[in-house]
């Protein structure tokens, strides 16, 4: 007996580790191919392949969703669009072992390869869908993207009301989809110049730091902005570019519409051989109704130039036939049924919180005629039950007690760093010196603006976090008239967007380099690093300040004069109440009065956001 639990905790503990193997080779996978699609789609497709194929022999079906979502991404890019849909398909009939965020991105993806193809209503029936799963896993990132696609569908179908709607409900969720919102509605002839100005400066950047899949899209917009322009022979040269940029990368993805364009400029500059030899290989490479009747309509003009009418008049039945097509028509009665169904949802919506509001009323009307009656039966119910859920009672009130002394913990922190960033406003003020208070305090207000916004998550990205650290220590440089100099960095394979920390840990480590370690220091310097190695997340706080002489009887003191009593505390509670364990480790040193600094190390375990 006593041999055979051995031989179980044994095989146990191997199928554990094999499992996390197989987790780690996925995550691997997903990264070279994250990496190599900026340069080759078909090593992005390769790689992810190769992540799917590792998270099929687990048998876990949520692994296999994940990876199948981020491989089917890299195939709709490549045109591969039945392969990419029998991956999605996986997901949403295995729906139950799925969580909200991979059905989200799941229904995301679908509606974006609906979205390229131009068949609007499946496109806006599956970002609906995923709108949904995003809410009820509450991702920022996923709500504030797929309403942002929803706002681009109905702008192209001239629903303006509803595409504001969905507009500002994506501005709600993240600051970049308020810069995305203004590149989609201010485009026109009057901003033509700064375009191609804008798109120049940005070819010049990426010679620097090569990126082919970025420059594609940057040189198909320079292209669009010539065309605008009506700049027809460098609309040419430039669509031109972007087309062969696109062919050697595998990436498919609007390649009807560079060919179209290229067409277009020849057809303008009269260059009709040209014309439509690549409006010819546009109708044969788009599979989207809408955009080959425009193709199609240039190649009767084209040929009508060029006085072959014969083809011309064809190409004009072409155009009729599919301008009348039943399919068009079902498309736009779909559309007009789902805006009609999202429009009465959103009503019924509003229409459910009045009556509710006038039910709470009723409600509290009916409590105050029945209170006495109310309190005796409370009384009597709460004595005759206090015995049975006293233990019950006492375990939840531990639970919730833990929960609440995590964030109370973590607001401490805040006001603590509210002192001493007034301290610094007052300093100025004092000097006299105007123009510093007015900066500081102008910097200060978005700095606590990120940190009250950070202070109700329990994780936030790693990219927040950064930011936030990089705000805080450009600050505490004004204060101190720039007697430091610091420097943040990131390892190229941690995505700061992707993995999460808590809040609030890095931020007073930072704050005692500051004080305890360069203030007073010539040349003082604070790195802070970002690092991913294999399963945990590495966060090194460095300085080479005055350093702290360290021996076994002052350990204590080393630890309470680094400012980690609360985090310790805030440590012990996310293992509780999130499994969530942390490593802290402080390396400091002073000998023969030579400065060895102090370095900070936060070990977290690898968390997505």
């Amino acid at each position: 007996m006593k041999n055979s639990a051995l031989l179980f905790f044994f095989f146990s503990t191997v199928a554990t580790l094999l499992a996390q193997t197989d987790n780690a080779s996925v995550d691997n996978y997903l990264n070279l191919a994250k990496t190599h699609s900026t340069s080759k789609q078909d090593s992005a497709v390769y790689y992810s392949n190769l992540a799917y194929s590792v998270a099929l022999k687990t048998k876990d079906t949520s692994l296999i969703g994940q990876a199948g979502y981020f491989h089917s991404y890299y195939l709709i890019q490549s045109g591969a669009y039945d392969e990419a849909e029998k991956l999605l398909d996986f997901n949403i009939t295995h729906a139950a072992n799925m969580s909200d965020r991979v059905l989200g991105s799941t229904h995301y993806s679908y509606g974006n390869r609906y979205y390229t193809e131009e068949v609007y209503d499946k496109a806006l029936e599956h970002y609906l869908q995923g709108l949904s799963f995003y809410r009820e896993a509450n991702n920022k990132q996923g709500l504030s993207r797929t309403n942002l696609q929803l706002g681009v569908v109905y702008d192209k179908l001239g629903k303006k009301e509803l595409a504001g709607f969905f507009y500002e409900q994506s501005l709600r969720y993240s600051e970049r989809a308020r810069q995305m919102h203004t590149t989609k509605i201010t485009r026109g002839s009057d901003s033509t110049s700064q375009n191609i100005e804008v798109s120049k400066a940005m070819l010049q950047e990426l010679e620097k730091e090569p990126n082919n899949r970025i420059k594609a899209n940057v040189l198909f917009n320079l292209g669009k902005s010539y065309f605008e322009g009506k700049q027809w022979q460098n609309a040419a040269a430039y669509f031109q570019k972007s087309y062969a940029l696109k062919t050697e990368l595998g990436v498919a993805e609007h390649l009807d519409k560079n060919l179209f364009y290229i067409g277009q400029s020849y057809l303008e500059l009269g260059q009709l051989e040209s014309a439509i030899a690549y409006l010819s290989l546009a109708t044969n490479v788009s599979k989207k109704r809408n955009q080959k009747v425009m193709i199609e309509t240039a190649l009767q003009q084209a040929y009508e130039k060029s006085g072959e009418y014969q083809k011309a008049l064809h190409y004009a039945k072409r155009v009729t036939r599919m301008k009348d097509s039943l399919n068009t028509l079902r498309e736009n009665d779909r559309i007009a049924e789902i805006t009609s169904q999202f429009e009465t949802e959103k009503q019924a919506g509003e229409i459910k919180v009045l009556e509710a509001n006038s039910l709470l009323k009723d409600v509290k009307l009916n409590n105050q005629k029945n209170i006495l009656f109310a309190i005796a039966i409370g009384v009597l119910l709460l004595l005759s039950s206090l015995f049975f859920a006293y233990n019950r009672h006492k375990t939840k009130q531990q639970l919730q007690f833990s929960e609440m002394t995590r964030k109370l913990l973590q607001m401490q922190l805040n006001p603590h760093f509210l002192f001493n960033a007034l301290n610094g406003i007052q300093f100025f003020i004092k000097q006299n010196d105007t123009k510093k208070s007015s900066r500081y305090i102008s910097n200060f207000s978005g700095l606590m603006r990120n940190i009250l916004e950070n202070s109700v998550e329990k994780f936030i990205s790693i990219e927040e976090d950064a930011e936030t650290i990089s705000d805080f220590l450009a600050l505490q440089q004004l204060v101190h008239n720039n007697a430091f100099t610091f420097s943040i960095t990131m390892d190229e394979n941690l995505d700061p967007q992707v993995y999460a920390i808590p809040p609030m840990f890095t931020q007073p480590f930072v704050e005692n380099a500051i004080i305890h370690g360069v203030r007073g220091v010539k040349n003082g310097h604070i790195l802070v690093n970002y690092s991913l190695e294999g399963d945990v997340i590495k966060i090194e706080i460095k300085d080479n300040g005055k350093g702290i002489v360290t021996k076994n009887k002052d350990a204590n003191t080393l630890h309470k004069s680094m400012g980690t009593s609360i985090t310790k505390q805030r440590m012990e509670n996310l293992l509780k109440t999130e499994n969530y364990p942390i490593t802290l480790e402080v390396v400091s040193s002073k000998e023969e009065n030579v400065d060895h600094g102090t370095q900070v190390t936060l070990t977290f375990i690898k968390k997505y956001i």
